[in-house]
């Protein structure tokens, strides 16, 4: 099952579906700036996502 999150609310061990990717990566760390959120995923990768930006978490109830 899928849900909309916005990207402040991601926690470690969320499964996102990236937009440049139909499978879920992993979150590893969250960072939280003035109006912006760095997700580092388990792959390394690290995105910059606008606070409110709806981003879809796979399992989360």
């Amino acid at each position: 099952m899928t849900s909309i999150a916005t990207a402040d609310s991601l926690t470690r061990n969320d499964r996102v579906i990236r937009e440049d990717d139909p499978f879920p990566h992993l979150v590893d760390r969250i960072e939280g700036r003035a109006d912006t959120v760095v997700v580092t995923y388990s792959s390394g990768d690290k995105v910059t996502y606008p606070k409110r930006q709806p981003v879809i978490v796979v399992g989360r109830d």
